[in-house]
């Protein structure tokens, strides 16, 4: 689940930091209420974001890649709450919703496993594709996460192995040139971020890292303005109307609105 705090404090800094800790902040702050996005809704997101790439300066989307990214997080649709809202929601011991990265290992690589293979269904590229991509987080966890135990970072290890063989096993059978899977993740990596810091809420300036085009992006949502700014941007190569996305998302707690709401997003 990707928890959009209904309540949040301003930036203390006008100075743009990282995206990803932004994101992070927001998945652990206190407040008396939450809109909450589904994992499988964010990751398909991801992929109308990736759909609607254009510039030049960003790797080509072809419709398979968009689909592999819309499916990326799939595999969480098998947890409480994460495929309809009429199921119960995992809550933490402080009795708030979940965020999807409160999950110890052993869950989350349950469902990084699942995204992969329904990615893999598609083609074998989206089965590389997720596969790289979960192991860039799996590395991740390893080196930032000191709170894991021994036997934790093991089921992380184990987890590196599998997928590393799964890739070799696919590439087989893989038509897609390296360059092309390298920019696949690439696009994957970049929407996928993107996508969180939509879902939780984020409004002060972030840079996304570079990878996806030759510098890092600017994420930017100017006073008094409705949208976003991405400097550079993928959804245009100059001049034209925005990029008008939506996603579903659920009220909690219920306070007597309706529980099911969708929150819209304009991207320039």
């Amino acid at each position: 689940m990707v928890l959009r705090p209904l309540e949040f404090p301003a930036p203390k800094t006008c100075q743009p930091g990282p995206a990803w800790p932004a994101i992070a902040e927001r998945q652990k702050w206190a407040a008396s209420g939450y809109c909450l996005i589904r994992q499988p809704e964010h990751a398909h997101l991801s992929g109308e974001l990736a759909a609607h790439f254009v510039s030049g300066r960003f790797p080509a989307v072809y419709p398979l890649l968009a689909r592999v990214v819309s499916v990326h997080d799939s595999g969480w649709g098998s947890f409480p709450g994460e495929s309809r809202a009429s199921e119960p929601l995992l809550l933490t011991a402080e009795g708030r919703p979940r965020a999807f990265i409160e999950f110890a290992p052993l869950q989350f690589l349950q469902a990084w496993t699942a995204s992969i293979e329904s990615a893999r269904q598609l083609a074998p590229a989206g089965g590389i594709v997720v596969s790289r991509h979960f192991c860039e987080l799996g590395k991740f966890r390893l080196q930032h996460s000191d709170g894991l135990t021994g036997e934790e970072r093991e089921l992380i290890r184990a987890f590196l192995g599998r997928e590393q063989e799964r890739q070799k096993r696919l590439r087989r059978d893989c038509p897609q040139s390296a360059t092309q899977l390298d920019q696949g993740l690439a696009v994957l990596q970049f929407c996928d971020l993107l996508s969180l810091y939509l879902c939780c809420g984020a409004e002060g300036e972030a840079d996304f890292p570079p990878g996806v085009t030759d510098r890092p992006v600017r994420i930017t949502h100017p006073p008094g303005e409705s949208g976003y700014r991405l400097d550079p941007s993928p959804f245009h190569s100059g001049s034209g109307s925005p990029l008008r996305l939506e996603v579903n998302a659920r009220l909690y707690p219920p306070n007597g609105a309706p529980q099911e709401r969708k929150l819209q997003f304009v991207l320039w």
